[in-house]
């Protein structure tokens, strides 16, 4: 039998066009699952971020509802402040508590004026487009101006920022950015405001500049034995944003119930 011999040639021969092209295949199907695994990742920490901000804006305001309530309870013996003297303890949120009810609308068993926004909310757009906010008194409490001054009717334009008509240049409540938030600047600025609001010294921004998809609505709850007052007021604390890469809305809910202590006198 005659050996063949291999030459140079013969060694150093190349892949063959289905070698190389199968190499390409497996390369690429590698390169695609690690570039949707990168994604994915991505929106995931995006999508976790956006629920992580608008849950702490949610608490806030529900905290900042308690204790405007447990204040103004704690303080029903005192002399209101118009009437104390200058030394003299006073319900420093006695003006805040009667701002925040005194627009509250009737629960959806009520004749008028009844609460009938969308809950959970689907459609971010259409709670701005058709004015829901303000016909339904919603607002936002400024969580970095409740202070011991707070007691001065004048401050309270800053303490409580309901929304206004769509048209109305001064409505600071607009349709979200990026997710659900408020954005604060510094007093006598022009009232702009951008993403790096939110992360300036606490001590110097202090003002509302925007409120993006999240806002609170107070329904006033059932008559008590007659009376014109109600037994309690329920929170409606809700959110809704468009998050990165998604078409669909997302919203966070949350619903406090305070007891009024005027209505069960």
């Amino acid at each position: 039998m005659r050996s063949r011999k291999i030459t140079i040639a013969d060694a150093k021969r190349g892949d063959t066009i289905i070698e190389v092209m199968f190499a390409f295949a497996i390369f690429t199907m590698v390169a695609i699952v690690t570039v949707s695994m990168m994604n994915l990742g991505l929106a995931t920490s995006e999508r976790s971020l956006e629920l992580v901000t608008a849950r702490n804006e949610l608490n806030a305001q529900a905290e900042a509802l308690r204790f405007v309530h447990s204040s103004y309870i704690s303080e029903l013996t005192l002399p209101s402040c118009d009437d104390a003297g200058p030394d003299q303890k006073c319900q420093q949120y006695a003006k805040l508590w009667q701002r925040i009810t005194e627009n509250a609308v009737n629960s959806a068993s009520e004749a008028v004026d009844n609460y009938s926004l969308e809950y959970p909310v689907t459609a971010c757009e259409k709670v701005y487009d058709d004015e829901s906010l303000r016909n339904h008194h919603a607002f936002v409490l400024n969580t970095r101006k409740l202070t011991p001054d707070i007691g001065d009717a004048s401050n309270l334009e800053n303490v409580i920022v309901y929304a206004r008509g769509k048209d109305d240049i001064s409505n600071k409540f607009v349709a979200p950015t990026l997710n659900a938030r408020i954005l604060y600047d510094s007093p006598g600025s022009a009232g702009d405001s951008d993403s790096t609001l939110s992360t300036v010294s606490f001590t110097e921004y202090t003002h509302i500049a925007k409120v993006e998809g999240i806002w609170v609505i107070a329904v006033r709850g059932p008559r008590t034995n007659g009376s014109s007052r109600p037994q309690y007021y329920d929170f409606y604390i809700q959110t809704c944003w468009y998050g990165s890469n998604n078409s669909a809305a997302t919203s966070l809910d949350a619903v406090v119930r305070l007891y009024n202590p005027d209505g069960i006198r």
